[in-house]
């Protein structure tokens, strides 16, 4: 089955990035998650532990969406300058016809 857009961006909303230290490993601080807090999507059964690669998914489908989303944007930033240009355009020629009679 599939991981839809609407899981994995829920699941990225929902995981809470954190500063932490070992107890083992005072003098190096790590970033991570906290496991018990994450989605049920990236975690395991027992909530103890996260699997990285379900991490990695999840990013994967959101990035994904929002390159086509990027995509789109861009194409209708393209329309618009076009359509802006040959207004502007119009508007030149127009102003230029309004010179040459007066």
């Amino acid at each position: 089955r599939k991981l839809t857009v609407a899981e994995a961006s829920q699941a990225l909303e929902s995981l809470d990035p954190v500063r932490f230290y070992y107890k083992a490993e005072k003098e190096e601080e790590y970033l991570g998650f906290i496991a018990e807090e994450v989605p049920e999507l990236v975690a395991t059964r027992d909530k103890k532990h996260m699997v990285d690669m379900d991490v990695i998914a999840v990013l994967t489908k959101v990035v994904q969406e929002q390159r086509k989303t990027i995509k789109n944007q861009e194409n209708e930033i393209s329309g618009l300058n076009e359509r802006l240009d040959n207004i502007e355009r119009l508007l030149s020629v127009k102003k230029d016809k309004q010179i040459v009679q007066n």
